[in-house]
């Protein structure tokens, strides 16, 4: 099967993420919690904005950026006093070159657009090792539809711009080994850059396994030689990435950086290292884990007992390192249930490469059946996250279109409980949180003069879950409990938007 074949099918394939995007963007593009802050550094982009900088349309009221109605994780005041969104300014400068040439409204299908090239970069790495061509077609199938790696299509995130550099990266490593042409070099070095810049975390994954590479290959010492110039070139796009982020963030690694930094200082993180490492693999209460969520990932540990070829060797062990470790290096948890995933997916393209290469060399058959279960586990778990997402964006659709019928001049969020489901309401409705009665005086003195029909958001008993937010930071910004006092205004009509609850105020005649 050539490979133009194999990419009509990739395509086939793609548009079932490309489907429920179109169905779950309706009449409102679906983007909340984490997706929402990079939507609105696109949007703040495309408006004249600084790719880093909070987006705050309720500045054009009179109001401070000291009531934008994010916080942790997501907003931080810096020491300078200026505002940022903590996600990489990356992935929001390629959307931007991008939407050159297409409409804005097709920003949330971008990251869909990388996730069919990063079909096409597996098919070409795998190409490197595998002579049978529909064994390569079926491969790639697997990998990107049948583990956690498909999550990643259906959501609004960097994380498929991320794996693209990272498979560049692992691509042109292998060509380089082979060719010494420059061009793979300079790929090398600029896939590696920007791959730590998106997710540093990934890079772990791909420095170890160019680690293992030299040392299960041969001949390394003319290869490091070889490499010398691309490692200058690396280190000197790594540095001016750094300067950069220090003069913006105050931070070497950018506000990401700032922020694990502060948060392992500062001692107000609960770890609980080994509960941690048992939700994330192996699944609690409040998470799937990946093994138990896609099973099939541990046939990628059972072939290492009989795989001796380091050009397998170099992806299963780096695959298998990479994804026990992350748990206890990494101070967060990513999301619950079935979305948990996220981190490790350089670490899971790594051993599904190399178990589907080892599983090219079995000779009994009867390895093939003893898959179909497990392949069905791992369709049950995509079906799983896409009920998730669909129930998500029907709850997310009732609260905007709820908002828009209320049409408000501008809405006050109390705390920043409410912060994760705002949506594109942030982009059509101004919008500001207050922790106390003193705060709603400011909202109404700088509207003293403004005649503005406000809509008052609350989480009656707040069930957010806050097992990774600081101490300090959840008690300070997210469980707030007051009473709203109105002085100039009266509440004209009480409102239920999903959990939340909604006061319509209109000033007093």
């Amino acid at each position: 099967m050539s490979f133009s074949r194999r990419l009509g099918i990739y395509f086939l394939i793609v548009l079932i993420p490309v489907f429920y995007r179109w169905k779950w963007n309706d009449s409102s593009v679906f983007v909340s919690s984490d997706p929402e802050i990079k939507y609105y550094q696109v949007i703040n982009s495309l408006e004249g904005g600084s790719a880093e900088e909070c987006y705050f349309p309720a500045k054009d009221l009179g109001f401070d950026i000291s009531m934008i109605p994010f916080g942790y994780p997501w907003a931080f005041i810096l020491k300078n006093g200026n505002c940022v969104f903590q996600y990489p300014t990356l992935f929001v400068w390629i959307q931007k070159i991008i939407l050159t040439i297409v409409s804005k409204k097709w920003i949330t299908y971008i990251p869909i657009l990388f996730f069919f090239l990063n079909f096409c970069l597996l098919d070409l790495i795998l190409g490197k090792f595998l002579s049978n061509r529909f064994w390569i077609l079926l491969s790639s199938i697997l990998i990107h539809s049948l583990t956690p790696i498909f999550l990643s299509s259906l959501d609004y995130s960097e994380l498929t711009l991320t794996n693209f550099f990272f498979l560049a990266a692992i691509f042109s490593f292998i060509e380089f080994k082979e060719t010494q042409h420059f061009r793979y070099g300079i790929l090398l070095a600029v896939a590696i850059t920007f791959n730590f810049q998106l997710r540093p975390e990934s890079s772990i994954a791909l420095i170890i396994f160019l680690g293992l590479a030299f040392i299960l290959g041969k001949n390394y010492l003319k290869l490091t030689r070889s490499l010398v110039p691309y490692i200058l070139l690396c280190i000197g796009l790594q540095v001016f990435f750094f300067i950069w982020n220090y003069d913006v963030y105050g931070h070497f690694l950018g506000m990401r950086g700032l922020n694990t930094v502060s948060d392992i200082e500062s001692g107000n993180m609960n770890r609980h290292l080994f509960a941690e490492w048992m939700a994330d693999l192996w699944g609690s209460d409040f998470k799937i884990g990946i093994f138990k969520g896609y099973p099939i990932l541990g046939f990628g540990i059972f072939v290492i007992w009989r795989e001796r070829r380091p050009e397998v060797l170099q992806f299963l062990l780096a695959g298998i390192f990479f994804i026990f470790l992350l748990p206890i290096i990494s101070p967060y948890r990513a999301g619950v249930d079935i979305f948990g995933m996220r981190y490790y997916e350089s670490g899971l393209y790594l051993l599904m490469i190399g178990f589907v290469l080892s599983l090219e060399k079995l000779d009994s058959k009867l390895y093939y059946f003893i898959l179909l279960p497990f392949l069905y586990f791992s369709y049950k778990s995509d079906l799983r996250a896409i009920k998730q997402w669909s129930s998500s964006a029907k709850l997310y659709h009732e609260v905007m279109s709820e908002i828009d019928s209320l049409k408000p001049d501008l809405i006050v969020q109390r705390g920043l409980s409410l912060s994760y489901l705002i949506g594109n309401s942030y982009t059509k409705y101004p919008q500001v949180t207050i922790y106390s009665n003193d705060d709603w005086k400011t909202v109404e003195s700088v509207l003293e003069s403004q005649e503005k029909r406000i809509l008052y958001l609350f989480w009656e008993g707040n069930h957010l879950v806050n097992a990774e937010f600081p101490v300090e930071i959840w008690k300070k910004k997210f469980d707030i409990n007051f009473e709203l006092q109105p002085i100039q205004y009266k509440i004209q009509s009480e409102h239920s938007l999903a959990h939340f609850k909604g006061l319509l105020l209109e000033k007093n005649k």
